[in-house]
Protein backbone atom coordinates (compact mmCIF):
# COMPACT_ATOMS: atom_id res chain seq x y z
CA UNK A 1 0.00 0.00 0.00
CA UNK A 2 1.30 3.42 -0.94
CA UNK A 3 -0.07 6.81 0.09
CA UNK A 4 1.39 9.64 -1.99
CA UNK A 5 2.93 12.63 -0.21
CA UNK A 6 0.38 15.38 0.38
CA UNK A 7 -1.10 17.56 3.11
CA UNK A 8 -3.79 15.38 4.72
CA UNK A 9 -6.56 15.68 7.22
CA UNK A 10 -7.85 12.43 8.70
CA UNK A 11 -6.68 9.47 10.71
CA UNK A 12 -4.81 6.16 10.59
CA UNK A 13 -5.49 3.50 13.22
CA UNK A 14 -2.51 1.20 13.67
CA UNK A 15 -2.88 -2.34 15.04
CA UNK A 16 -0.64 -1.68 18.05
CA UNK A 17 -2.41 1.50 19.23
CA UNK A 18 -5.52 2.06 21.33
CA UNK A 19 -6.25 5.33 19.56
CA UNK A 20 -5.87 6.48 15.96
CA UNK A 21 -3.11 8.78 14.76
CA UNK A 22 -4.87 12.02 13.83
CA UNK A 23 -3.54 14.16 10.98
CA UNK A 24 -4.77 17.74 10.84
CA UNK A 25 -3.45 19.36 7.66
CA UNK A 26 -0.07 17.65 7.98
CA UNK A 27 2.29 16.56 5.22
CA UNK A 28 2.27 12.76 5.20
CA UNK A 29 3.24 9.80 3.02
CA UNK A 30 3.32 6.07 3.64
CA UNK A 31 4.43 2.90 1.92
CA UNK A 32 3.90 -0.40 3.69
CA UNK A 33 3.74 -4.07 2.66
CA UNK A 34 0.62 -6.16 3.34
CA UNK A 35 2.55 -8.38 5.78
CA UNK A 36 4.24 -5.54 7.76
CA UNK A 37 3.60 -5.06 11.48
CA UNK A 38 2.15 -2.95 12.89
CA UNK A 39 -0.43 -2.58 10.14
CA UNK A 40 -3.09 0.07 9.53
CA UNK A 41 -6.45 -1.37 10.63
CA UNK A 42 -8.37 1.47 9.04
CA UNK A 43 -7.83 5.00 7.88
CA UNK A 44 -9.51 7.95 6.22
CA UNK A 45 -7.42 10.68 4.59
CA UNK A 46 -8.40 13.81 2.66
CA UNK A 47 -6.13 16.35 0.98
CA UNK A 48 -8.71 18.80 -0.33
CA UNK A 49 -9.16 17.07 -3.69
CA UNK A 50 -8.89 13.33 -3.14
CA UNK A 51 -10.19 11.08 -0.40
CA UNK A 52 -8.47 7.82 0.55
CA UNK A 53 -10.23 5.06 2.48
CA UNK A 54 -8.06 2.25 3.93
CA UNK A 55 -9.19 -1.04 5.46
CA UNK A 56 -7.09 -4.07 6.36
CA UNK A 57 -9.07 -7.27 5.69
CA UNK A 58 -7.80 -10.87 5.75
CA UNK A 59 -4.13 -9.85 5.56
CA UNK A 60 -4.54 -7.41 2.66
CA UNK A 61 -5.12 -3.68 2.31
CA UNK A 62 -8.26 -2.48 0.58
CA UNK A 63 -7.63 1.09 -0.55
CA UNK A 64 -10.24 3.19 -2.35
CA UNK A 65 -9.33 6.61 -3.71
CA UNK A 66 -11.98 9.12 -4.75
CA UNK A 67 -11.33 12.31 -6.73
CA UNK A 68 -13.97 14.86 -5.69
CA UNK A 69 -13.95 16.36 -9.20
CA UNK A 70 -15.15 13.10 -10.76
CA UNK A 71 -17.85 12.03 -8.29
CA UNK A 72 -21.32 11.75 -9.76
CA UNK A 73 -24.74 10.97 -8.37
CA UNK A 74 -26.86 12.65 -5.72
CA UNK A 75 -24.62 13.89 -2.92
CA UNK A 76 -25.57 14.35 0.71
CA UNK A 77 -23.17 15.68 3.36
CA UNK A 78 -23.14 13.76 6.64
CA UNK A 79 -21.32 14.36 9.90
CA UNK A 80 -20.45 11.73 12.50
CA UNK A 81 -19.01 11.99 15.99
CA UNK A 82 -15.61 10.34 16.31
CA UNK A 83 -14.53 7.90 18.98
CA UNK A 84 -11.13 8.31 20.63
CA UNK A 85 -10.27 11.37 18.52
CA UNK A 86 -10.77 14.23 20.97
CA UNK A 87 -14.41 14.72 19.96
CA UNK A 88 -13.66 15.54 16.32
CA UNK A 89 -16.57 15.51 13.89
CA UNK A 90 -15.94 13.45 10.73
CA UNK A 91 -17.43 14.81 7.49
CA UNK A 92 -18.49 12.46 4.71
CA UNK A 93 -20.32 12.80 1.43
CA UNK A 94 -22.87 10.01 0.84
CA UNK A 95 -23.24 9.30 -2.87
CA UNK A 96 -26.62 7.97 -4.01
CA UNK A 97 -27.05 6.40 -7.48
CA UNK A 98 -30.11 5.46 -9.49
CA UNK A 99 -30.71 1.73 -9.83
CA UNK A 100 -33.71 -0.27 -10.95
CA UNK A 101 -35.51 -2.02 -8.08
CA UNK A 102 -37.58 -5.20 -8.54
CA UNK A 103 -39.62 -4.32 -5.44
CA UNK A 104 -40.65 -1.04 -7.10
CA UNK A 105 -41.81 -2.52 -10.43
CA UNK A 106 -38.35 -2.03 -11.92
CA UNK A 107 -38.46 1.74 -11.47
CA UNK A 108 -35.28 3.70 -10.79
CA UNK A 109 -34.66 4.37 -7.09
CA UNK A 110 -31.78 6.00 -5.29
CA UNK A 111 -29.47 3.51 -3.58
CA UNK A 112 -26.49 4.40 -1.38
CA UNK A 113 -23.21 3.92 -3.24
CA UNK A 114 -19.99 5.40 -1.80
CA UNK A 115 -19.39 7.12 1.52
CA UNK A 116 -16.49 9.52 0.91
CA UNK A 117 -14.49 11.12 3.75
CA UNK A 118 -13.98 14.88 3.30
CA UNK A 119 -12.18 15.90 6.50
CA UNK A 120 -13.06 17.15 9.95
CA UNK A 121 -15.76 19.61 10.93
CA UNK A 122 -14.58 21.56 13.98
CA UNK A 123 -18.03 22.91 14.76
CA UNK A 124 -21.46 21.33 14.83
CA UNK A 125 -23.96 22.57 12.28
Amino acid sequence: MKIEKSKYQGYLWYSDNKEPQVLNNEVFELEVADNANPFVIEGQLFDGQKSISIKYVDGKYIVNTYDLNTLDGVMQEQTFHSHRMEGKLLKFIQIWKNQSDELCEGMQVLQPAELVFVGFNDKED
